[in-house]
């Protein structure tokens, strides 16, 4: 019986010089458990979106959800809103980690698309409709601040990418997605503002029958709501993170 290795023979020697070593095993299981919640989110975003679109395509005066005060009001709608979509589709499609890790050069495109083709453009176009919005003064505001914030996210989130400052990207990035997915989350929690302003419709003291103001609290209400419930949950996730990372840092040094 002979062995696979003899004593006197030398150990064979790569050829070639060793690869970096890989992240550990342990990791990219965790990696992978991280990102079921991606799956749910992207259904509920494509059903929500397609069912805004509904209004939209094809192009109608008469099915649209904000009554358009001009052509030209309803022009500009139709821009933010198609680019929009741009942005919460491919915005998914960033966080995806495997395609981070193994494609970066798509992730890298699919975050210009994002960016320069539906972020900018988005916003950029939606300071003049919300200037035309005919539901108040307050959803008017917070449309305003929408708008402002997404693209200072957006900048500083580009910035740091070309800066090769990760980690500062990926936070930035997080906040403006979390922005993007407004339109999302008021659309999901419009219906629970619907119902509270009809029971509130028929008592003399807050609306007594005044729909139209009825209209607008639901409207300013819907959009700040969103807008403070996406924050707060981006704030949330990147302290996740950072508090993760912490753990990760302090079992390795003790190790």
């Amino acid at each position: 019986m002979t062995s696979a290795t003899h004593p006197d023979t030398p150990a064979a020697t790569p050829t070639g010089p060793p690869g970096p070593p890989g992240p550990p095993a342990s990791r990219l299981r965790s990696r992978r458990r991280g990102a079921w919640w991606l799956i749910p989110m992207a259904a509920v975003i494509v059903l929500v979106t397609a069912q805004a679109l509904s209004a939209y395509v094809p192009p109608d005066l008469h099915t649209s959800r904000v009554p358009p005060r001009s052509q030209l009001h309803y022009a500009l709608l139709l821009a933010h809103i198609a680019t929009a979509t741009v942005a919460v589709l491919t915005g998914v499609a960033q966080f995806w980690p495997w395609l981070r890790r193994r494609h970066p050069a798509a992730h890298r495109w699919t975050g210009r698309a994002y960016f320069f083709a539906g972020v900018f453009p988005s916003a950029l176009v939606g300071l003049p409709v919300v200037y035309f919005a005919p539901t108040g003064m307050s959803n008017e505001l917070a449309l305003a601040v929408l708008d402002i914030l997404w693209i200072i996210t957006g900048i500083a989130g580009y910035r740091t990418a070309r800066q090769r400052r990760y980690a500062d990207h990926r936070v930035w990035m997080i906040r403006n997605f979390a922005l993007t997915l407004v339109a999302i989350t008021s659309r999901l929690i419009q219906p629970l503002l619907e119902h509270l302003a009809a029971v509130q419709l028929s008592d003399p003291v807050s609306y007594a029958g005044d729909q139209l103001t009825a209209a607008h609290d639901i409207a300013s209400g819907t959009a700040w709501m969103a807008l403070v419930l996406n924050l707060i949950a981006a704030e949330y996730v990147i302290q996740r993170g950072r508090k993760g990372k912490g753990k990760g840092k302090a079992r390795r040094l003790a190790a």
